[in-house]
């Protein structure tokens, strides 16, 4: 894997921010750039200002949330969950180049010539927390062994949760059985073998939990407990979660954390988590226009501004168990009429970049310069685009969008999902004036990923935080057996395509795969629409620093799961 044509510009920000408003349909084109360079649909540069002073050990770091979390199983739970702050991955991506680097797993192999055997070496000096029943025991080849067994959702059955929520399965995919052969040992037995085995234990969403956590369960979060740089200290359920300093987690990890605590303070909209921190409340925001941030500049002149492309995508997913949308000329029809630059515009004003099935974090997917050339992506041809997708859907019998009777569903704290939705219902029912599209907001993400594990909605919009490596995402997407195929998508000649490429040992080969399954996904199959990877712009407080080592395409979750590595900075 590698940095492919964004050059050194991916990573993940929060799904949701701060927006300036416009109608539905339209795009936003005044004022300045976010920063030099910054494009609209060919993303942005990346900024990391690295911040000069003496790192101080102490303090709290503050940042907001719309609610607590709801979901605390870290194998099951749809995003973000304590774990991403009481716990650690077994692999971890270099930031900027997405090298696979040593972290709880200090060492991995591929043990056989038929690649189905595979060996890991586990991290000796990694402890749980020091709280009852663990008491601050090892954290060993046995839980590393449990912990990729349930993720695979080898344990389903007996723990009595749907297979299908274990959604990130394709991380591990293959997986047949997984033992500690002593305690710094673990042997993996795969069904077949897969070339992304040891990338997938870098995915945002797979940090480990220690073994116990079935029996003591997840309702109580104080009862819970991992090995990362903070364990849990307060949870007050739509107020507040606190987490303090882990002090054995410096054995791992020596200096870290430095802060003494992380408090994340609930505050559900978005003027005023805006208030928090230009108040200097909180120590991180999302700035996501060029209005916003000479916003924040002037509130806090000192903030620095961290920018590049992310490694989240936006997109609209249809479920193709709903009637229309079985039918291709219905998806590509929908496709044609959306229109990308309006939407990526339209919240962000600038730095998103074109994607189409693949994030361009991959050096196999194509660029924003290619997608942007694409039918229904082209600015150019939209006009005419459009026109060609209302033919489509009238030829599939729902002439300008009659019998087509649907709601989208979205997260409404999410501001880019509900703006996505929005605007994409504003564009599809302007084309087609007889389709009844309406909008059907859930309240939270707990209460939303129900209907999307279970595939039990017509479309909706979301964001995704991309996979890894190209084959897994591409697999866990849209494979009819990917553990985020949430629409249901199935063609065998895509499982085939996947099925190759995942056992494929030479790049050149695999990327030529690749690049048939991006074409095929544009001409015969559109089993979603993918709008645009978007940008980060995370405004930081000025005497923060840190920040810099953990910026760029692979940041993922580290607005929670990298604190321990910032700190405050005598000038």
């Amino acid at each position: 894997m590698g940095v492919s044509a964004l050059g050194l510009a991916g990573a993940a920000l929060l799904g949701c921010g701060s927006t300036t408003k416009a109608e539905p349909g339209a795009a936003t084109n005044a004022g300045p750039a976010s920063v030099a360079g910054a494009t609209k649909g060919g993303g942005l540069p990346m900024t990391a200002p690295k911040i000069a002073g003496t790192p101080k050990r102490g303090g709290t770091w503050t940042s907001q949330v719309t609610s607590t979390y709801k979901q605390h199983d870290a194998h099951t739970a749809l995003a973000t969950n304590i774990y991403h702050h009481i716990g650690d991955k077994g692999i971890e991506p270099h930031p900027v180049t997405n090298k696979l680097l040593p972290h709880i797993i200090s060492s991995w192999e591929v043990a056989d010539k038929e690649g189905t055997t595979l060996v890991m070496k586990v991290n000796p000096n990694v402890q749980v927390h020091d709280v009852a029943p663990w008491n601050g025991r090892r954290f060993d080849a046995e839980d590393v062994a449990w912990n990729l067994e349930r993720l695979g959702g080898l344990y389903a059955d007996r723990l009595k949760i749907p297979l299908t929520s274990f959604q990130r399965a394709s991380m591990v995919a293959n997986i047949t059985k997984a033992v500690a052969v002593d305690k710094d040992t673990v042997r993996v037995t795969l069904s077949r073998p897969n070339n992304a085995f040891f990338a997938g234990l870098t995915e945002n969403r797979v940090p480990f939990m220690p073994k116990e956590v079935d029996d003591i369960g997840f309702k109580d979060p104080m009862k819970l407990a991992g090995t990362g740089p903070f364990q849990m200290a307060e949870w007050v359920n739509d107020q507040k979660s606190v987490y303090k300093r882990n002090p054995n987690y410096a054995k791992f990890r020596p200096n870290e954390p430095y802060f003494d605590q992380h408090v994340q303070i609930v505050i559900p909209d978005t003027a005023g988590a805006e208030a928090a921190f230009m108040s200097g409340q909180t120590q991180i925001q999302a700035a996501p226009t060029p209005d916003k941030i000479a916003q924040f500049k002037k509130a806090k002149p000192d903030a620095n501004l961290y920018t590049w492309v992310d490694q989240n995508w936006q997109h609209i997913r249809p479920s193709v168990e709903y009637g229309p949308f079985k039918d291709f000329r219905v998806r590509k029809g929908l496709h044609m009429i959306g229109d990308y630059k309006a939407m990526g515009d339209g919240y962000y004003t600038d730095g998103w970049a074109y994607q189409a099935s693949l994030s361009p974090m991959f050096p196999e997917a194509w660029g924003p310069d290619k997608v942007k050339t694409l039918p229904g992506y082209n600015p150019d041809t939209k006009e005419k685009d459009r026109a060609e997708g209302i033919k489509m859907i009238a030829a599939a019998g729902y002439p300008n969008g009659k019998g087509m009777d649907f709601e989208i569903i979205f997260q409404n704290p999410s501001d880019v999902n509900k703006e996505n939705a929005t605007r994409f219902q504003a564009q599809i029912s302007a084309a087609l004036p007889d389709i009844k599209f309406k909008l059907h907001p859930y309240p939270d993400s707990a209460s939303f990923s129900v209907p999307q594990a279970d595939g039990k909605f017509q479309i909706l919009a979301y964001t995704i935080t991309a996979a890894p490596d190209a084959v897994i995402e591409f697999t866990s997407q849209y494979h009819s057996k990917g553990s985020r195929n949430y629409g249901h998508f199935n063609e065998p000649a895509l499982d085939a395509l996947m099925d190759k490429a995942i056992v494929e040992l030479n790049n050149d080969a695999r990327t030529k795969i690749m690049d048939e399954a991006q074409q095929k996904f544009m001409d015969e199959w559109m089993p979603m629409y993918v709008l645009y990877a978007q940008p980060v712009k995370n405004m930081i407080q000025g005497n923060v620093g840190g920040y810099d080592t953990t910026a760029g395409i692979a940041y993922g979750y580290s607005a929670n799961t990298k604190v321990c590595r910032w700190y405050y900075v005598d000038k």
